[in-house]
């Protein structure tokens, strides 16, 4: 499987352009029946935005910086939900790209890395801040990435690793969590990464792609505020088998995965024909060896990161492990299936999909991810997994044909 080996390895913490306008007076509408619970509640003063922002620890937004020297207090909260207006909503700063590089990485890397992102946010929009940390494994000074990462994502003194410089180190990692999303979205690239001539650029859009996706899952379009249920969070975290917020697994690896290579096909950086025949045969070879022991292998058993662990390892009722990483394979098929099947289009799949789920998942705790879908991918996702799953015992040329890949 040999395109299996350029998968991008997860450090999960784990955007339509429209979204990218300037924050305007929208941001105070907040439903009046909120509870303000900020310092200045019992002020005579009314503050603005910004100098609410500010009186929280807000200044500017630079870059590898946190952007408040505490995780801030919530704007107003309602029904569970905490809502936050941050600092760099208001003043441009969400539309901050900064790749930070340490030693070993050079000034071509980062200029690299810059195209990739640039591209990206301009294809499918920028909401928050973005903070990619490009390291050289054995070469750059751990100490120094692990303290300015860590005041970037609080991870209380945890950080990755550097393996020596001839390991040719792949890290390659990036999302949102509500517990750091004060300080924008983050991203990390080793040299394996960014030196990688033939997939360099396509991995480093997977990732970015994954900024997109986790922004909008909190961003509510109309108060322009960000907000979440902690409550829910943690119990969609500490369950053995929910959806997560953002949806099936396949969704959120298979969907980053297809932009980064149809997108990444348009600047003439992969082929998308090629890579996608590839991953076809891939997920082919998953179903077919898993068939030999009776394994019926559908895309719905992708859905959550804790079941896909179990049905790859001896854990599988089979009493075999599954051929690895159809979430990838199969979800991006899945995504080109939908749009040469005329259930969806392009832009309803990799961008309203995600502009949708904070509201829904407010409005159908636990199920929002559904109400998404069927919005924007044109059929329930119940009635997918079942065409789809057909689709994919049918013959490898008809499949070809059907996708378009001749």
């Amino acid at each position: 499987m040999k395109f299996l080996k350029y998968l991008i390895i997860l450090i999960v913490i784990s955007c339509g352009k429209d979204s990218s306008e300037n924050i305007d007076s929208k941001l105070l509408e907040i439903d009046s029946q909120q509870s303000n619970i900020s310092d200045t509640e019992n002020s005579n003063v009314e503050l603005s935005p910004l100098d609410l922002a500010k009186s929280k620890g807000y200044s500017v937004f630079v870059c590898n910086t946190p952007s408040y020297p505490v995780k801030p207090e919530p704007n107003s909260v309602s029904n569970g939900y905490q809502y936050h207006i941050f600092g760099w909503q208001l003043d441009e700063g969400y539309k901050s790209k900064c790749v930070n590089i340490y030693e070993g990485v050079s000034g071509a890397d980062k200029q690299l890395i810059e195209e990739v992102i640039y591209e990206a946010t301009d294809r499918l929009g920028q909401i928050i801040p973005i903070n990619i940390t490009a390291v050289f494994g054995g070469v750059s000074d751990l100490n120094d990435v692990c303290k300015k990462w860590d005041a970037l994502k609080l991870t209380n003194g945890g950080c990755f690793e550097l393996g020596p410089p001839e390991s040719n180190y792949f890290l390659a990692a990036a999302g949102v969590d509500a517990e750091n999303i004060h300080n924008g979205g983050q991203g990390e690239i080793s040299q394996a990464v960014f030196r990688d001539l033939e997939r360099g650029k396509k991995i480093i859009y997977h990732e970015i792609f994954h900024i997109h996706q986790n922004s909008h899952k909190y961003y509510f379009e109309e108060s322009q505020s960000f907000g979440w249920n902690e409550e829910q969070i943690n119990s969609l975290r500490d369950s053995e088998t929910a959806v997560p917020m953002l949806g099936p697994i396949w969704i959120e690896e298979g969907g980053a995965e297809f932009a980064a290579i149809y997108l990444s096909d348009e600047k003439g950086w992969i082929d998308y024909k090629k890579s996608m025949i590839e991953y076809l045969d891939e997920a082919r070879s998953v179903i077919a060896d898993a068939a030999i022991r009776s394994d019926i292998v559908s895309l719905k058993d992708y859905e959550n990161g804790k079941v896909i662990g179990k049905l790859e390892s001896s854990s599988n009722p089979s009493g075999a492990a599954r051929e690895k990483a159809y979430q990838y394979s199969a979800g991006s098929i899945a995504h080109i299936f939908a749009i040469e099947g005329k259930y969806t289009t392009l832009d309803a799949i990799l961008i309203d999909y995600y502009k949708d789920l904070a509201e829904n998942e407010r409005d159908y705790v636990g199920e929002g991810y559904k109400y998404s879908f069927t919005k924007n991918w044109g059929i329930s996702l119940e009635n997918f997994y079942k065409e789809f799953d057909e689709f994919m015992l049918k013959p490898r040329a008809e499949q070809i044909s059907f996708l378009n890949l001749e």
